[in-house]
């Protein structure tokens, strides 16, 4: 019967999504990535190998993982990205003139392991890993909702500091580096909520449904402040900075939630039914 755990290695499994994922991710960029001037299209082209690399280790690996596909698509973002840039392809020349390039691709990456994930679980499905078990080993129902929740507590959150500095010191002010702890501030409380939801409504060890649950919803936020703020003089709102500033406290917010969110789960059923 296939294990089941969130984190088993399997170096076959590493290997061949990671084969896959290269493959793929710098095909599909090739492609089309001297027939744009823009590189839009290229970039979703290329986060699209992602899912492919998830695909293959889920179907390759037997029993349910999460880790590692992250791992694999780490080493794919690597190596793609060197692959990528010795091609000097035309749909990124507009951004190595604007020296945003690096950053660009640092984002989408982060966007294609979240893909990735989505493409391991489509491959255990295919490979009909939970067939004959007892119990998924990730609630991937409850990190769907704390990432819808995570996602909304946080952005309701950033508006409301957004508008309420805006008022009293212009519309950027929260955006501001001497400023960068409130944004944090309002990161960390969102992302506890994603954790909480994890904890406290799945079933067993909800570590790992909360610390994956927040990174996606981490992500999502730094696209939306990426693709839609312009810092002051056209410079990204997000520094390299600070976005490892916004992982590492919003990771930290997660588990802090899934934390208190187990030990309310604790309580609650430890209590007798109302009905007995």
């Amino acid at each position: 019967m296939p294990t089941r755990s969130a984190f088993r290695f399997d170096p076959k499994a590493i290997l061949g999504s990671f084969v896959v994922g290269v493959v793929f991710v710098v095909l599909l960029t090739w492609m089309n990535g001297n027939a744009f001037a823009a590189p839009t299209f290229p970039l979703l082209a290329m986060t699209s190998g992602f899912i492919l690399a998830g695909v293959s280790y889920g179907y390759l690996s037997e029993g349910e993982t999460v880790l590692e596909p992250m791992l694999s698509a780490v080493l794919v973002a690597i190596v793609s990205y060197l692959i990528i840039t010795a091609l000097n392809l035309q749909c990124f020349a507009g951004l190595m003139d604007e020296g945003t390039y690096t950053y660009m691709m640092v984002i989408s990456f982060m966007n294609g392991v979240i893909l990735t994930f989505a493409g391991a679980w489509a491959g255990e499905k295919l490979e009909r890993t939970y067939a004959g078990s007892e119990a998924a080993a990730m609630e991937w129902g409850w990190i769907v909702a704390g990432v819808i929740l995570g996602f909304a507590v946080s952005l309701f959150l950033a508006n409301f500091v957004v508008w309420l500095f805006g008022l009293f010191a212009g519309a950027y002010a929260a955006l501001q580096p001497n400023n960068a702890w409130v944004m944090l501030f309002v990161v960390f409380l969102g992302l506890q909520a994603t954790g909480y939801v994890c904890a406290f409504r799945s079933p067993g060890d909800t570590s790992y449904e909360a610390a994956v649950s927040g990174f996606i919803t981490l992500v999502l936020l730094i696209d939306v402040f990426v693709f839609t703020l312009a810092g002051v003089a056209g410079d990204p709102v997000l520094s390299y900075l600070r976005i490892v500033l916004v992982l590492f406290v919003g990771l930290l917010a997660s588990l802090v939630g899934g934390y208190v969110g187990e030990r309310m789960q604790i309580e609650v059923e430890g209590r007798p039914p109302a009905d007995v």
